[in-house]
């Protein structure tokens, strides 16, 4: 079964689908006379100003072709029409050059310098665009010069790259810093609860908004629970004489085929066919209401929309719907964690492959061996392979395309949430059959001021066959009580991604202006 794309899911902008746009800049220094001195030497014919002409023109014509080689198919960078800007040895750029560039800067994400760009055209092309600057030559030494001219005298976003591939590294972390500044949450909640110290799990908004740029459109949960029941689009209890966008015919229908395909495919499903249903009507809802406010990640107040006690007559849960976006490229969290929203769009941007996202604490196992919290993690030979060395990452928002958006889906199975009534459908995966793989995990602090980098190796997994939540990843660190007292300045919810990117992360902490703090 292809991933449960709903057709207003398919005209939600993705964070995996923003691409970066790349202005290549070669520049070249072209003497008119043949002369030698301090910085210029060679033979006769080298010194010549047909000679420098053709040796720009040569260096052009390989930089394009370099560009055209190594992001040609890259899905994540869109390559801009090269410009090649000589100067003379007067060292002077007449304002006419700048022409063009100005013309074409409003589609410019960054401006890409090559080849010898003098210092005067990097300060220019600063001072003129305020665009982010990224610098690459075949000397350190002209870099160098250029770089802290630029930083010392105060220019923002300046960037240098010691070779291609780390240019390739700063491309893909400016994307996932594009997308996250084009998230625009809808957040449902039943009030700016203190349940937690911020509804965001920031110290405040200016962080998202200033910092990170993401907005978000709060929705009340009574209003949006009514929007489930099937209507005319004319009024419901808690919007009487509004327009309202209640799931229609088409909804259902849409909805019903998802729930059966999504039955169909499992190894094993653990519920009855209608209550999967209502997880995914609330989940075509979502998109709906996603799509109608222009938003393009969700998430949800969990224990404060419980205690209303409306999600237990609905008989749904949300997880079913976070698990079926994210493996769509939709970003969506739990908990109404704007925090982990933001780390579950930056993993998805770099790594075209689906995060999740969960609780993460450490195994702890007393002075008999036994695991404390025993209710939360269940035994695996890993436990007592590795005593006291694992963390775990658990929550019941497992996807089927964690491996990639185009691997091949996962098996997995369905079963409720609830233990009692058996409502609120969640995915099930059997994460111990992973042992062996890489995962990274990320996560800001409230501040907004650092960002926690985690690399880890899977050795288990638990929860496959329970209700709730206690379904995930055992482990193993190389630290874990250096890193549980790191962690908490983060906080719970650590989004992960399977494969190693943390030189990735390393460098979108930079662009962020926040510090990296890394355990791996």
């Amino acid at each position: 079964m292809a991933k449960a794309i709903t057709k207003a899911g398919e005209r939600i902008e993705k964070p995996v689908d923003v691409k970066l746009n790349v202005l290549p800049i070669f520049g070249s220094l072209i003497h008119l006379y043949a002369y030698e001195g301090p910085c210029r030497f060679g033979g006769a014919e080298e010194l010549t100003n047909e000679f420098d002409s053709n040796a720009a023109a040569a260096g052009f014509k390989a930089f394009k072709e370099k560009l055209a080689a190594l992001y040609g198919d890259d899905a994540d960078v869109n390559i801009l029409d090269a410009v090649h800007i000589p100067v003379s040895d007067e060292f002077y750029y007449h304002p006419s050059v700048f022409d063009e560039l100005t013309e074409r800067m409003a589609d410019v994400d960054v401006i890409f310098a090559y080849g010898n760009p003098m210092p005067r055209l990097c300060r220019e092309l600063n001072s003129r665009y305020h665009k982010p600057f990224l610098i690459l030559t075949n000397s350190g030494a002209i870099t160098t010069t250029v770089m802290s001219d630029l930083i010392c005298d105060g220019y923002e976003d300046v960037y240098g790259a010691i070779d291609w591939k780390e240019v390739t590294r700063y491309f893909h972390a400016m994307k996932a810093v594009k997308a996250l500044s084009r998230t625009r949450v809808l957040k449902m909640i039943r009030h700016e609860s203190d349940a937690y110290l911020t509804a965001d799990f920031f110290i405040n908004n200016d962080v998202l908004r200033n910092k990170f740029g993401v907005q978000s459109t709060s929705i009340n949960m009574h209003e949006m629970m009514d929007q489930l029941h099937n209507g005319d689009g004319t009024g419901n209890y808690t919007l009487p004489i509004r327009d309202v966008y209640n799931l229609n015919d088409e909804d259902e229908a849409e909805a019903e085929a998802i729930t059966k395909g999504l039955i169909a495919d499992a190894d094993e499903c653990w519920m009855d066919e209608d209550k999967v249903l209502k997880s995914v009507r609330f989940n075509v809802l979502t998109r709906k209401l996603m799509d109608h406010f222009g938003c393009n990640a969700f998430t949800a107040q969990c224990k404060e929309c419980c205690a209303t006690t409306r999600i237990n007559q609905e008989q749904l849960t949300y997880c079913l719907g976070h698990s079926l976006n994210n493996e769509c490229g939709i970003a969506s969290a739990c908990e109404g964690d704007i925090n982990a929203l933001c780390s579950i769009t930056l993993l998805s941007s770099l790594s075209h492959k689906a995060p999740y996202m969960s609780n993460t604490t450490p195994l702890v196992l007393d002075e008999n061996g036994e695991i404390v919290s025993k209710n939360w993690f269940g035994d695996a030979p890993c436990v007592s392979e590795y005593p006291n060395e694992l963390y775990c990452t658990w929550h019941a928002v497992p996807n089927r395309f964690m491996q990639g958006y185009d691997s091949e889906q996962a098996h997995y199975g369905v079963g409720p949430f609830a233990s009692n009534a058996r409502f609120g459908a969640t995915i099930r995966y059997k994460f111990e059959e992973d042992a062996g793989k890489e995962i990274t995990l990320m996560r800001f602090n409230p501040r907004g001021t650092k960002m926690l980098i985690v690399k880890g190796t899977i050795v288990g997994g638990t929860g496959y066959d329970r209700y709730g939540c206690p379904e995930g990843i055992y482990f193993r660190v190389s630290d874990r009580d250096k890193l549980f007292k790191a962690q908490l300045e983060f906080g719970n919810h650590l989004p992960l991604v399977y494969g190693d990117y943390v030189n990735d992360l390393e460098h979108v902490a930079e662009l962020l202006g926040v510090e990296p703090v890394v355990f791996q």
